[in-house]
């Protein structure tokens, strides 16, 4: 049973305008005025987005609201006379009212409504101009993740949406490619260099598309259990960075009227070279300070399992020189937020602190500091050089 007629089977059919002549090309529980006709079929959606204004004390607020959707435009009947917006507005309100909805926003051309029929949740916007109506209901709900596997022509990370079939990837060994990052003031675009991966989705004849509120959520769902940060994300856009083995992973979705675009960059691996102790001794003698190898998970404080090695090295050090005093100093490129970047260079000096300490060492000898992007080794405008960036030193105290 498709979306719209379950909901004309169900509970909405009870609950349709009972002065207006209902059809099936109308948005359940609303349905037409008098000498207006739907312009085309409802547009319905089994998971989209819609914006919804609310008054709160002397402000306009817009929220949005996902759930199962339908819209529908309606258009005056040819040589019938129109309604005024105060008319149209009106006997919708009424409607409401009766259904029992509590009106949440009223203006000369729109009213919007949130209609709850036990655990079901409804979202309305009626907007007016006379000749024109437009209506919008969304049953609130979560979305049902959809994306598949990796297979095939998919990027070896991310799966790929049902309905959708795959072109010919572009796989290049080594290129160039832009990606959006917001910052605290502006959007700019960051290249980054490495094996490029690209590959275009569309939509299978006869299949239902998706809308890019599904798509979109799918997509950001599959790289955050890849511990991705987003670094920008716009209603058909998605860019994140991940770290995986080493490596930094830039992946950039795409989505629009039926087709679907996920282009990726896979830097070149970077780490500093493993230490032993007596190294770590001679470094912080002859320079006061070394980088580490150490591996967190993504874009978080997460030590990894292969970061005990280097762990164990700096305990020691600390134990053959009972003396030495260490601070512990993250650092970070500067893609994305200066705050977001410093409470990771934060975050991850203190677990760097915290491994050490549980190997034996006294805290009273260790210290720990996050200084952002504000003491690049390097220049942020390569991968090459962000990867250097991105690091914990050992200072000597």
């Amino acid at each position: 049973m498709s979306f719209k007629a379950a909901l004309l089977s169900g509970a909405f059919f009870q609950l349709a305008l009972a002065s207006a002549a209902f059809a099936a090309a109308d948005c359940p529980p609303l349905g037409a005025m008098p000498n207006y006709a739907a312009a085309a079929e409802a547009e319905v959606r089994p998971y989209d987005v819609a914006e919804f204004s609310l008054r709160k004390a002397d402000e306009i607020e817009s929220v949005e609201v996902k759930g199962r959707t339908c819209r529908q435009s309606y258009a005056a009947k040819e040589g019938a006379q129109t309604a005024s917006d105060l008319d149209i507005q009106s006997r919708y309100r009424e409607e409401l009212r009766k259904l029992g909805a509590q009106i949440l926003y009223t203006d000369e051309r729109n009213t919007v409504a949130k209609l709850t029929r036990g655990p079901e949740e409804s979202w309305l916007k009626v907007y007016s101009q006379e000749t024109d109506i437009d209506v919008v209901t969304v049953v609130k709900q979560a979305l049902k993740l959809t994306l598949t596997p990796p297979s095939g022509p998919d990027y070896r990370l991310l799966g790929h949406m049902p309905n959708y079939a795959a072109g010919t990837p572009e796989k290049k060994a080594f290129d160039e490619l832009g990606f959006a990052v917001r910052g605290e003031e502006e959007v700019t675009e960051i290249p980054a260099q490495g094996a490029k991966y690209v590959v275009a989705y569309r939509l299978k004849p006869g299949a239902e598309a998706a809308s890019d509120a599904e798509i979109q959520e799918n997509y950001r769902a599959a790289l955050g259990l890849l511990g991705a940060g987003l670094l920008y994300t716009d209603p058909r856009t998605t860019v994140a960075r991940l770290e995986q083995n080493g490596q930094t992973i830039w992946v950039r979705v795409y989505s629009q009227d039926g087709e679907i675009e996920v282009r990726t960059i896979e830097e070149k691996p970077f780490a500093a070279p493993a230490l032993q102790a007596a190294a770590l001794k001679s470094a912080l003698e002859k320079e006061g300070r070394v980088a580490l190898s150490i591996g967190f998970d993504g874009a978080k404080a997460a030590l990894k399992p292969e970061a005990a090695k280097t762990i164990a090295e700096i305990v020691k050090l600390l134990k053959e020189n009972p003396t030495l005093k260490l601070s512990i100093e993250g650092h970070t490129d500067d893609v994305g937020l200066r705050p977001l970047n410093e409470k990771l260079s934060r975050d991850r000096a203190a677990a760097v602190l915290e491994a050490v300490a549980a190997g034996g060492i006294a805290r009273a000898r260790l210290s720990s500091a996050g200084h952002g992007p504000a003491r690049p080794l390097a220049d942020n405008g390569t991968s090459e050089g962000r990867a250097k960036n991105r690091r914990v030193e050992l200072v000597k105290g």
